[in-house]
């Protein structure tokens, strides 16, 4: 797998892990050898590793967690830091995300997340083949 794919596929288990309300792997997602941060859609920013855990265990845990799907995500490599920028729906709403991840031996650990809020839905991805005029 490349560096590109691997960043994409712990991208996935974070939005999985959100989505299924899975405290202990989002945990092992979460890198604890060097600094974190996040900031949820109007909070103020957590720095720390006991913040940022604090924070998704009460999002996880409390009576009414986000229905959260992933969309559009974009991933960058530099070196030992990855980046992902990707569309989150939330109902009917539509986030734009960070997600910063730095390598961790064969993976990547998350240190930062953040969303806010986007006023236009991510952009469609095609569903059909390039035509031959496009591959010219």
């Amino acid at each position: 797998m490349s560096d590109t794919q691997t960043l994409l596929f712990a991208n996935e288990i974070f939005y999985r892990a959100f989505a299924d309300r899975d405290l202990m792997v989002m945990q092992t997602l979460w890198a604890n050898h060097v600094p974190v941060s996040c900031i949820h859609p109007g909070w103020g920013p957590l720095h720390g590793h006991d913040a940022v855990m604090n924070a998704w265990q009460a999002i996880l845990t409390g009576p009414k967690p986000p229905d959260i799907e992933c969309l559009s995500p974009h991933p960058q490599v530099f070196g030992d830091i990855g980046l992902v920028i990707c569309y989150e729906r939330i109902g009917g709403d539509y986030l734009v995300a960070t997600n910063v991840f730095v390598r961790r031996g064969p993976t990547w650990a998350l240190v930062h997340h953040q969303a806010g809020p986007s006023g236009d839905p991510p952009p469609r991805e095609e569903t059909s083949p390039p035509s031959a005029s496009s591959i010219n």
